[in-house]
């Protein structure tokens, strides 16, 4: 959707007597989307550079407590060397320890630990403590600095949203025919945390058009490519719908002459009849007959002979909207967007 100009060029650096704090707002007011993106990365980046330091830290702190607990061991598994050789009966039982694959879970066990001594006990729980930390600082370790690389991923993904979005709008909504529903939409891709299709900008004018009308021409120049002009705005009509650019009319690619087009036409408005209040739409007309939102799907209602095929409506789809501000319509955009498309399945 297309780039309001105040939105994609930064406006000058202002210099003055303000203090300090507006300055800061004007400064931040005046960025680009992508500047500001931009920024977002470099703080996520070093946010992560710190939890990397922090991580370091953590783990030397677990490597001495595993050196703690080892000599723990060492000191355990003399003393009950020396009680087995004394052929102490008390305290043979701790000589299961020398050989034992996994000491921790021996040294667990109730009947040993009644066995030992107070001073041996306590070699038992600096060993067991020793250990316990280790696991813990290497939990610690690992948990920030994940979580400062899913912050720069989210980060990165941002700016690249914003600069797909930005390359999708092109330069349509910086020229004259940027009416408020382009720059609506505008404004909503360049929030985006993904890129949108619906925001690539068609070859026709939207010019004074509400955004519910803009995002229908917007569907349908990337559902069906074949349509060449989708028209708006006019600023006189028997009719206020198309001078209040409330109103779309998609034409066949051959004038409507063809079974072709009918087929095309008939899956536009079938698409449109069902999804009518998503964009907000009132009515719409095709082929002499006049279908309200308060209808049916399918069912139509035949009109009089206006004289022409174009004012018949034979060669183009009418569309007009309540009030252009109404439907949802930018959701199905989202559920569009290109980095959804190769993964969930979307029922429409």
């Amino acid at each position: 959707m297309a780039l309001a100009c105040a939105g994609i060029i930064a406006a000058p650096a202002v210099v003055g007597t303000a203090p300090a704090g507006a300055a800061t707002a004007l400064s931040t007011k005046s960025e680009s989307p992508v500047q500001r993106a931009e920024k977002r990365v470099a703080a996520a980046e070093k946010e992560l550079r710190k939890a990397k330091a922090t991580a370091d830290r953590l783990l030397t702190r677990a490597d001495a407590a595993k050196g703690d607990a080892r000599q723990a061991r060492r000191d355990l598994g003399n003393f009950a060397r020396e009680a087995y050789a004394s052929g102490s009966n008390e305290m043979v039982g701790l000589a299961s320890l020398i050989d034992s694959p996994n000491p921790t879970d021996t040294m667990r066990r109730a009947s040993v630990a009644q066995r030992v001594t107070e001073h041996q006990e306590s070699q038992v729980d600096e060993a067991l403590t020793a250990l316990d930390q280790v696991d813990v600082l290497r939990q610690q370790a690992q948990v920030v600095v994940s979580q400062a690389q899913t912050q720069v991923k989210a980060a990165r993904s941002s700016l690249a949203a914003v600069k797909g979005n930005r390359n999708l709008l092109g330069t349509v909504a910086q020229g004259a025919s940027a009416g408020d529903g382009t720059k609506a939409i505008t404004a909503l891709c360049l929030k985006s945390p993904v890129v949108v299709d619906l925001c690539a900008t068609p070859k026709w004018s939207e010019a004074h058009l509400t955004r519910d009308t803009v995002i229908i021409g917007r569907y349908v120049n990337i559902t069906w490519p074949q349509v060449k002009e989708v028209g708006g705005w006019r600023p006189s009509d028997p009719y206020p719908d198309h001078p209040s650019g409330r109103a779309a009319d998609i034409m066949m690619p051959n004038g409507g002459s063809t079974a072709g087009d009918v087929k095309l036409g008939n899956e536009i408005a079938e698409y449109f009849q069902k999804h009518a209040a998503d964009y907000g739409i009132y009515y719409m007309i095709w082929r002499q007959r006049i279908w309200k939102a308060s209808d049916p799907v399918g069912q139509w209602t035949g009109m009089s002979d206006r004289g022409s095929p174009t004012a018949n409506h034979m060669d183009h789809v009418h569309i007009s909207v309540t009030d252009g501000t109404s439907g949802s319509g930018f959701d199905l955009g989202v559920l569009r967007s290109k980095d959804q498309k190769a993964g969930a399945s979307v029922k429409r």
